[in-house]
Parts: structure tokens; C-alpha cells; sequence
């Protein structure tokens, strides 16, 4: 009898599982990281059936298949589907780290110079750039003095190797800038044009207290070492910056305005760029590689809009009304996103799966406020 009921509890479910096909499963939907509840496991007494016990085992395996069916996309998927660059970079106040960009695993650190002594903005000071490709990179790191309290911020050229190892670290790639803390980094595809911005002077007292001229921005032609400078008013940092492919047109914000820049077009001044959703207050922004389009991270949802005409297109990304967004980046296909947050500090999208790469510490840092932002590059 046992035999029996082995043989059609086997049969039925090698019947239900051919029914199983591609074709019958529903497309998965975007779904954020989330916390998931994990039910306690239920006892059973040591003297159930055989036959009993097949049979709970077969239901559970057949509705295990059927559930995840229809479920939603999982917040970590298999990481032999993740293609995309090989490697990242993140900063720390301890250094800049090499991890496996599909699993978040650290596989190496850089070996720069000791950090000078004096006050840096976190983490360490360091802002990061890549090429897109996961094995070419640029590190900026400001220190200010704090016997003159004057800035200086140092620029270095890293690539890494296919075991994710430093194969080449270049220091003072341009030379060292000195002024005022930067805050932004972002190199072409191509790794010719470097761009960076600094943060604006404070000159006057009392009534004649001003920015003077204003954050900066500066573009380098790597090969020549030419530079252009544009300079702003605004009293806020000029951040997020990011190349479309052209090696032209670059994103950034200003003042919390996401906007595009002409890097060809003539005038010195930022009032040449062009707003992009204007009215939006945005924490961070990236443009796509094609130029048509920009995402737009502001409040807890990241939003795409085109380029120029500032048409809200979808919402990429939305969140818990916790969540504030402070890192969007693209790899140089434009299909791969790096994303960084106070509730996920550090995942990655692809096809619209989110895979955690650095999870949040303990305490968890939405009871503490903002944390600092995460520096990471591909």
C-alpha cells in the first residue's frame, strides 16, 4: 500500500511540474528591498507516517514552485545572472576599497598615500569616479589645512585587474588643486575628460557676507591638460556630476536643480546650462549615456525625465517614506545602475531587480537620521 501511494504521489507531481513553463509564469515587477518575516518553523510529532510525510513533502515542493511563480521580483537574485562591470569602488574614512560589483564582496583596497592631517568632509574626504567598465577609476581627495584652513585636493588614476587586484595606481594625474573642498567628481567613458567641482568662497561680514565668485566647476582635457572653468553664484555645492557618452554634455545639480551642460558651448557661467523639471528639489542626479534622458533621485522615488524637454517619463525607483536618495550612476551601456541610500546604502539595479551590495550597520540608520553619503563608482 505504501508502495502504491509512493508511485502516484511521484507521478502527480512530475504531471504538475511539466505544466510549469516559461510561457505560464507572469513577468515580474520591480520590487525595493524589503525586509522579510520569516515564520516559525512548525513541529511535527516523530510519529507521522512515511506516507504522510511524502505527502506533505510533495504539496509544499508543488506550491513552493507555484508561489514563486507569481511572486515578485527578488530583492537578490542568483549572482550569475548579474552582468554588467566586473568591479566597484567604495570610500571609507579608513581608504578606498575594491569590491565584486555582483556580490558586494571587498576583494582588494588601494594602497594610497597616508591621509594628511587636518579636517575632510566624510567619508575621508575621498569623491570617486569610473569610467563605466568597472576597471578604470579616479579618486579625489580634499583635506583642509588646519593650521592655514585652506583646502587641497589631490587626484588619482586607479585600474584594477580581472581578480578585481590594483594593476595600476597613478598619483596627480592633474595637479593638486588648492581653495576651497570639492564636491564632485565624474570622468567620460573614454577616460579623456575629467570634471570636477568645488565648493563656493565665503567672502565679507555681516551685510556683505557673499559666495564670491560662487561654487565652480572645471573641466580637464586629460590628454593636453587644458582646462575651462564655470563658475556660479549659487550659494549650494554643485554635485552629481555625470557625462553622457558624447564626452559634451554633462549632468549635475546645483542648489538641489538638476540641470545640463553645453561643455562646448561658449560662456563661463552655469546660467548657460539648462534646468531639467525645474520646481524639483533634487538630493542626486545622473544623465543617461544617450543624453535623452536623466533620472532624478528627490524625496523617496528616483524619476526619469527626458532631456531637454524635462518631461517626467516614469518613476524608476520608489521607496519607503524613509527612503532619501544621495547616489545614482550608470555604467557606460546604460543598463546597469548603481544606487545608493540611507535605508540600502549601496545596491544595484538591473532589469529591474535590486540587489543589495552593502547593507545597512547596526543601528539600523533610519533611527539616526541621515547617515553620511555613501561614495561608490563603476
Amino acid at each position: 500500500m505504501t508502495s502504491w501511494l509512493e508511485d502516484q504521489l511521484r507521478d502527480a507531481l512530475t504531471a504538475d511540474a511539466e505544466q510549469i513553463r516559461p510561457e505560464t509564469l507572469r513577468p515580474v515587477e520591480l520590487a525595493a528591498p524589503r525586509t522579510r518575516t520569516v515564520a516559525p518553523k512548525r513541529r511535527f510529532a516523530p510519529a507521522v507516517p512515511f506516507a504522510a510525510a511524502l505527502a506533505v513533502v510533495v504539496i509544499g515542493t508543488v506550491a513552493a514552485i507555484v508561489a514563486g511563480a507569481a511572486g515578485t521580483t527578488p530583492a537578490v537574485p542568483a549572482t550569475s545572472t548579474l552582468a554588467g562591470p566586473r568591479f566597484l569602488l567604495t570610500a571609507g574614512n579608513d581608504g578606498v576599497t575594491v569590491h565584486d560589483a555582483r556580490t558586494g564582496k571587498a576583494t582588494s583596497r588601494l594602497g594610497l598615500p597616508p591621509t594628511p592631517q587636518g579636517s575632510f568632509r566624510e567619508p575621508g574626504g575621498y569623491l570617486l569616479a569610473g569610467a563605466g567598465d568597472g576597471t578604470t577609476f579616479y579618486v579625489a581627495q580634499s583635506v583642509q589645512s588646519r593650521e592655514t584652513q585652506v583646502s587641497s585636493t589631490r587626484f588619482y588614476r586607479a585600474r584594477v585587474d580581472a581578480q578585481g587586484r590594483p594593476a595600476e595606481l597613478v598619483r596627480d594625474v592633474i595637479p593638486e588643486v588648492t581653495g576651497t573642498t570639492a564636491s564632485s567628481l565624474a570622468v567620460t567613458d573614454d577616460g579623456t575628460r575629467l570634471a570636477y567641482s568645488l565648493d563656493g568662497k565665503v567672502c565679507g561680514q555681516g551685510k556683505t557676507l557673499r559666495f564670491c565668485p560662487g561654487a565652480q566647476l572645471t573641466v580637464v582635457d586629460l590628454p593636453t591638460g587644458t582646462t575651462r572653468t564655470w563658475t556660479t553664484n549659487a550659494a549650494g555645492q554643485i554635485e552629481s556630476l555625470s557625462w553622457a557618452a558624447d564626452r559634451r554634455t554633462l549632468g549635475l545639480v546645483v542648489k538641489t536643480e538638476a540641470r545640463v551642460l553645453d561643455t562646448t558651448a561658449s560662456g563661463t557661467t552655469l546660467a548657460a546650462s539648462q534646468a531639467i523639471a525645474p520646481g524639483t528639489e533634487a538630493t542626486t542626479a545622473t544623465i543617461s549615456p544617450d543624453g535623452r534622458s536623466m533620472l532624478i533621485g528627490h524625496g523617496h522615488t528616483i524619476d526619469e525625465y527626458s532631456v531637454p524637454g524635462g518631461r517626467k517619463i516614469r518613476t524608476l525607483v520608489s521607496g519607503d517614506s524613509n527612503a532619501r536618495w544621495n547616489l545614482i550612476r550608470y555604467d557606460a551601456t546604460g543598463r546597469h545602475l548603481l544606487l545608493g541610500g540611507n535605508v540600502e546604502p549601496l545596491s544595484r539595479l538591473d532589469d529591474g531587480r535590486i540587489t543589495p551590495l552593502i547593507r545597512p550597520g547596526t543601528p539600523d540608520p533610519r533611527l539616526l537620521g541621515s547617515p553620511p553619503e555613501i561614495q561608490a563608482a563603476w
